[in-house]
């Protein structure tokens, strides 16, 4: 194998994996971007490092309390370019679902206009630069974490290279170093100096490796406030391996060591901590963040326990803002690798456990057992303390988090990446276990697949517009509606995709839209926002949606006027909704022209229950309805109230059409003295949706007039349409005028 052939393959897999994440990915559709974007063109404006006022820059946010390095870095970039168009260019979508994967809309935090489409000029191409920046950051990273698998592992070239690949091709990784953020440049720094501190020691102190050592703890403290935590590990370091050199005097000698460690780190990143302390009266600046956040949350650890799914999800693959999640075989894939590394290290400490053991009573015949033991332990534990070092790296990383979760929300798996070259560390050691030189080679090939995967399907697909169309390509399946729906738009058709669905589904239609030629185009501030809402019974509003166009990545004003946009819309109902119901789909513009009823979607329960089957139907209405119950609610009204009937109905056969129900008062033969006809369930369930099977209860209104003479008046109930009243039989009988008798109504006098 050609090692250094392998990690240019690698490194050049990753620039170009992660470069196109930077140009599919639209921007600012990652957490915070914008306000990092901001910070560094704030400063490349103004030439001064930005501060967190009482009322704070929204443009920037917590971001300008930040440590400032990767912002004064980045500012040098982008400071030719002209971006002053930037904050009039950028339009925030107001109904982003933040932190969501699961909304099939508004996963977008931004509309994106054609001042961003490609070639890149002004503020897009800032933008991109900076991508471009973090990109080369994180190979900077990769070439630090091969440096240090060599330390680890000198002799075995197969492994540093497969913890490069492992990290390479991580979506998140990928994911995070193709967007603008300060946190590529803290998990350099954090992995340069790992790799310096195994280099101290596999290859001894020297005062000019401390030195550089400080030096690259200093940019961590100017790059984010892990740089704090990390010089103290840093210290701590520096004592155990003091310990080891040193014996006895280790203190001494590790006081000196960490004392030019912390004065190299002090003078880069001191006077930041105390312009801190003057600014916000705190030297990391937490306050700040916890403060723009809504202050602190105050949760307990078992609450920051319950985020942690979120987290570890986040530490492989999620996207956009929390909110674009690939498929779960991408999850298999990394749960799968990190499973078997897991196994690994159990098999591991199973052998290791084993040896010993198996030492012990080779050397008890020995003349020095004890002593010769205890060598070989000694060798081994010291050995092994790199590995515990990296390991307590970790935990001090989780640890920093969760006392920042405690107050404020941060779950987000990239804020572990200061610890990935123990992460991929250990990981490679697991898979190392099991001795089998496929696994190395199959691991980062299933890595390679999904973070390309992600690049090129799940991310494109999250922000696609809708199709354009001709008119003859709307399917023939769809309402032809042609209504004018105000500010220039033509609702062309709706195609009502879900037919039936329970309570809590999603419901999916497709809106066909067409803008006029002579239509005017709005400004973005006032861009037609589409509403569209779904009414169970009696127009309950059982689910909502108002959003631009195209699921909020598509605004009217954005369209060709001509063509047919096909907006596909996802709406969740909600979960408590009386059944059965056809409910309504109602769309309709802000502002617009009237309200448009779209189509029904049908709402049934997950079963029907069964019918008594010891109680014969009261009647059979023709052969596709059974009468199960019938009656009145009360059998004496006084004149002006109204009586209920009440109905069980027990579908056998489909209705062809609607059928409405009649109730009426008085001799069946005569016209009705009062009538309580409707479609059932008060025309929120036609006949034309019931199927075989169905049960439900059903009631009908009769209003007494208040000059309806006092007296004793028969109620009678049956079902017709247009061609005339359904056949009524009791048994074989068929009933005379086809209506069945529900019984005695006395009317008084109030």
């Amino acid at each position: 194998m050609n090692e250094r052939r392998v990690l240019l393959l690698i490194l050049a897999l990753y620039l170009l994996v992660t470069t196109g994440y930077g140009a599919l990915n639209p921007l600012f559709e990652a957490p915070d971007e914008q306000h990092h974007y901001f910070t560094v063109q704030t400063i490349a404006e103004t030439g001064r490092l930005p501060e967190v006022a009482a009322e704070p820059d929204p443009w920037m946010g917590q971001e300008a309390a930040q440590p400032p390095l990767y912002y004064l870095l980045g500012s040098a970039l982008i400071a030719p370019l002209d971006t002053s168009a930037a904050k009039a260019s950028v339009w925030f979508n107001p109904y982003v679902r933040l932190g969501y994967a699961e909304s099939p809309t508004n996963i977008n935090a931004f509309v994106h206009t054609p001042a961003e489409s490609w070639p890149w000029r002004g503020y897009a191409l800032a933008a991109h630069l900076l991508r471009l920046f973090s990109t080369l950051i994180g190979l900077g990273t990769l070439v630090f974490i091969y440096l240090g698998g060599k330390q680890l592992w000198p002799h075995r070239p197969e492994r540093p290279l497969l913890a490069v690949a492992l990290v390479a091709f991580l979506p998140q990784f990928n994911f995070l170093h193709a967007s603008i953020s300060n946190d590529p440049l803290i998990v350099l720094a954090c992995t340069a100096a790992l790799w310096q501190l195994l280099r101290l020691w596999y290859q001894g102190v020297t005062t000019g490796r401390l030195v550089l050592l400080g030096l690259t703890v200093g940019l961590a403290i100017l790059s984010k406030t892990a740089g704090l935590l990390l010089l103290a590990y840093a210290g701590l370091w520096l004592l155990v391996l003091a310990w080891r050199d040193h014996g006895r005097s280790f203190l001494r000698k590790g006081v000196v060591w960490a004392g030019l460690l912390l004065v190299t780190a002090g003078l880069l990143g001191g006077p930041l901590l105390w312009r801190n302390w003057i600014l916000y009266g705190d030297i990391t600046a937490a306050s700040q963040f916890i403060r723009l956040a809504g202050g602190d949350r105050g949760y307990t650890f078992a609450q920051v326990l319950a985020e942690m799914g979120g987290l570890w999800r986040s530490l492989f693959a999620v996207f956009g803002w929390m909110n674009v999640a690939p498929p779960s075989w991408v999850y298999m894939v990394w749960y799968g690798l990190a499973l078997l590394a897991v196994g690994g290290g159990g098999l591991a400490l199973w052998w290791a456990v084993r040896v010993r053991s198996q030492a012990a009573s080779v050397t008890h015949s020995e003349e020095s057992p004890s002593h010769h033991a205890a060598s070989v332990t000694y060798s081994r534990v010291s050995s092994s303390i790199p590995y515990f070092l990296l390991a307590l790296w970790v935990l001090l990383v989780y640890a920093g988090l969760v006392q920042f979760l405690l107050r404020t929300p941060a779950a987000q798996g990239r804020l572990l990446f200061p610890a990935l070259l123990p992460l991929v560390v250990g990981m490679v050691a697991g898979l190392a276990q099991y001795r089998r030189n496929w696994l190395l080679v199959v691991a980062p090939v299933l890595a390679l697949a999904t973070t390309l995967y992600s690049l090129l399907v799940v991310i494109p697909q999250a922000y696609a517009i809708p199709p354009l169309l001709a008119a003859t390509e709307i399917p023939a399946e769809a309402n032809p509606l042609q209504v004018d729906m105000g500010h220039g738009l033509t609702l062309v058709a709706a195609e009502i995709e879900t037919e039936n669905a329970q309570p809590g589904d999603r419901v999916w239609l497709t809106l066909y839209w067409q803008r006029g030629l002579s239509a005017a185009v709005p400004a973005s501030s006032a861009a037609p926002e589409l509403v569209v809402e779904i009414f169970g019974r009696e127009w309950n509003l059982i689910g909502k949606l108002q959003t631009y166009h195209g699921g909020g990545l598509y605004p009217a004003n954005l369209w060709p006027a001509g063509p047919i946009i096909a907006d596909r819309i996802g709406l969740q109902m909600a979960a408590d909704v009386a059944l059965p119901v056809a409910a309504p789909v109602q769309v309709r513009l802000v502002d617009g022209t009237a309200p448009l009823i779209a189509g029904q979607v049908k709402l049934v329960p997950d079963d029907w229950p069964d019918p008594d089957p010891e109680a014969a139907p009261l009647a059979q209405l023709g052969t596709q309805v059974n009468l199960l119950q019938a009656g009145l609610a009360q059998t004496a009204v006084q004149q002006g109230d109204t009586a209920t009937v009440e109905v069980t109905w027990h579908v056998q056969q489909p209705l062809n059409g609607d059928y409405t129900t009649f109730v009426h008062l008085g001799r069946p033969e005569q016209p009705p003295l009062v009538s309580g006809d409707a479609p059932p369930l008060n025309g929120f369930y036609p006949t034309r949706f019931w199927q075989s099977g169905e049960l439900f209860n059903d009631q009908y209104a009769l209003a007494i007039p208040p000059d309806l003479p006092p007296g004793r008046y028969p109620v009678w109930l049956g079902m017709y349409n247009d061609a005339g009243r359904l056949p009524l039989y009791v048994g074989d009988d068929r009933l005379p005028n086809d209506a069945y008798p529900l019984g005695w109504l006395d009317v008084s006098v109030p």
